[in-house]
């Protein structure tokens, strides 16, 4: 199942760095994000079982007697607009302090969850920073020098990244971490 996992993260990531051309990141979501995990997925191994959002986990697959919990994170800087003018009235999406303790909060209620001992809960997390990014940044909290995945005693099975969006404004990175027990 492991193998799978990285499988379709990869593809995964190479269907965003394909799709965001047309379609800007500041258009994307978690739920995207997870649609092209699961049709990776699907394309990958047809018979695998996949049961999005079931009991508060994003995404559970069923191989056989194999088990895995996966959970999506997508941070953007993504700006609040105004619905009547369309004018920028500020961020919904930014890094911080909060970001980082929900995403912790996520990965120890994942931890928690029972699961048998030869299956595998994961975290499938895409991050973009502006290029000219003047404060806080995802990178910071969750790149290879935030030691994020120590903290939390996450093994990292894939980092895709850094690679520029399309449009040559933000740059990306994406991790797949096994949490340990």
């Amino acid at each position: 199942m492991r193998l799978l996992l990285i499988a379709a993260f990869e593809d995964a990531i190479n269907q965003i760095r394909t799709e965001e051309a047309q379609t800007p990141l500041d258009r994307w979501n978690e739920s995207v994000f997870r649609f092209l995990y699961c049709r990776a997925i699907a394309a990958l191994e047809p018979d695998v079982m996949q049961l999005v959002e079931s009991d508060r986990i994003d995404l559970v697959l069923h191989r056989g007697s194999e088990r895995a919990f996966i959970e999506f994170k997508f941070y953007t800087h993504s700006v609040r607009y105004d619905p009547i003018t369309g004018e920028r009235t500020g961020m919904k999406g930014f890094p911080g302090l909060q970001n980082c303790l929900e995403f912790k909060e996520s990965v120890k209620t994942l931890r928690q969850r029972p699961i048998s001992p030869e299956g595998l809960k994961v975290v499938s997390l895409f991050f973009a920073d502006p290029f000219a990014a003047a404060g806080k940044t995802y990178e910071a909290y969750y790149g290879n020098d935030s030691g994020i995945n120590d903290e939390l005693k996450m093994s990292r099975l894939a980092s895709i990244g850094p690679f520029p969006s399309h449009d040559l404004q933000n740059t990306c990175n994406a991790r797949l971490y096994e949490v340990g027990r």
